[in-house]
């Protein structure tokens, strides 16, 4: 429903949004909302962003002892997960494909992983409990009779049976959806399936964000989960503006470096932050690209 006129309720969701009130359901609810096109609730939300953002000028600035900040940003990482390039074992999941599993949430029951196909090798056909998100980093794959190249990305809704995926000349690739999905024998009957969804390294447009030096590419939107996948771009010297996150914060780094609270990270890094999390500026020296799914923020836009 959009508003005209942005009653009491809608003002009041409004603040509490700004001020990160919400808990998780409603705050993806009211993404949803906004995202629907509700220019009045966006045009009040804009406003008490920019509203919370003097608060913390309106106390006495004080400095901070090196050992309380210490202190401070270990617990603030002790929930985040880092996995460098190099971590981790690659384990065999069928004839010449081989996973390497960055996180499961086991409260979700989604996994991101990285995924590697030999030249030649297919892998069997298996249904997709909940949405699963796949982007191609390197070589070919093809999908549902689709060729993907490096940069292509696939989306398949929850309920989707795949037939047998393949790759020529070898590939891999970053996918986030459920864990574990159903596997298929031959002999299990194929329903009409929904439509998946594929963007072309090609498509898409780079948009201009607040911050100097930021652009982003929206790839993908998954309003019930209330997430938005991206890739970001960022100049040498660029800073993100701190912000906070409803969903988890999750990106995978494809090019460059990228300082997030004590982190460098750097090209094949994968980063996680809960719900909810609020983290401060994140900036890179020499720029850098990277894929993020997470919750719109909208310091951003």
């Amino acid at each position: 429903m959009r508003h005209p006129e942005p009653s009491d309720e809608a003002l009041e969701l409004a603040a509490l949004y700004a001020l990160g009130a919400l808990d998780p359901d409603q705050a993806a609810a009211y993404e949803a909302h906004l995202a629907e096109g509700c220019l009045s609730c966006r045009a009040e939300v804009r406003t008490f962003v920019a509203a919370t953002r003097l608060l913390g000028h309106a106390a006495p600035q004080e400095r901070v002892a090196p050992e309380v900040r210490g202190r401070l940003f270990a617990r603030l990482r002790a929930d985040w997960t880092v996995v460098r390039s190099t971590d981790g074992p690659w384990e065999a999941v069928g004839s010449g494909m081989t996973v390497r599993r960055l996180f499961r949430d086991p409260a979700s029951q989604r996994v991101t992983a990285l995924g590697r196909m030999e030249p030649g090798a297919s892998h069997r056909s298996d249904r997709r409990a909940d949405p699963e998100e796949l982007y191609l980093l390197e070589g070919d794959l093809t999908v549902a009779g689709e060729f993907l190249r490096a940069g292509d990305f696939c989306a398949a809704p929850g309920g989707t049976i795949h037939t047998a995926i393949s790759s020529q000349r070898g590939c891999v690739f970053l996918v986030h959806g459920s864990d574990p999905d159903e596997l298929l024998d031959e002999s299990s009957p194929l329903r009409p399936q929904p439509e998946l969804v594929f963007v072309r390294a090609s498509e898409g447009t780079w948009r201009a964000a607040s911050s100097s030096g930021v652009k982003w590419k929206t790839v993908f939107v998954h309003p019930a989960r209330g997430t938005v996948t991206r890739l970001l771009r960022m100049a040498p010297g660029a800073r993100l503006p701190e912000h906070r996150h409803v969903t988890p914060e999750q990106f995978y780094m494809l090019e460059g470096d990228a300082h997030v609270t004590g982190y460098v990270l750097q090209p094949g890094d994968y980063y996680r932050a809960p719900a909810g999390t609020e983290h401060g500026v994140t900036h890179t020296e020499g720029g850098c690209l990277f894929l993020m799914i997470a919750s719109k923020v909208e310091a951003l836009e």
